[in-house]
């Protein structure tokens, strides 16, 4: 089981998500699993996250209901100790999941 469970909600963040993603993956702590619900976006944010190989992404695809109903997939899909939200245009310093658990 992972200590933090990353949920990202994603819609139509093409622009975003790689560097997002690539935000995360560079954190000091690495324990960690990233819940990536994508709420029914129409762009090409779907082929960018799949471009990642990494066992530690479930990525999810659902019709588009709002940010909060994709939030509160990814909590029911995550299997961490603990919840850490991160939108898909956001990024994390390197230490961000380290001084969470600090």
């Amino acid at each position: 089981m992972p200590f933090f469970s990353v949920v990202i909600p994603l819609y139509n963040k093409e622009n975003w998500i790689e560097n997002t993603l690539k935000s995360v993956f560079n954190q000091d702590f690495t324990d960690f699993e990233i819940i990536i619900v994508n709420d029914g976006s129409t762009d090409k944010s779907e082929d960018i996250v799949m471009k990642f190989d990494d066992n530690r992404i479930k990525y999810f695809s659902k019709t588009n209901e709002g940010v909060s109903v994709a939030r509160n997939f990814g909590i029911e899909k995550a299997s961490g100790n603990y919840i850490a939200f991160l939108d898909a245009d956001d990024m994390w310093f390197p230490n961000h999941i380290a001084a969470l658990k600090s």
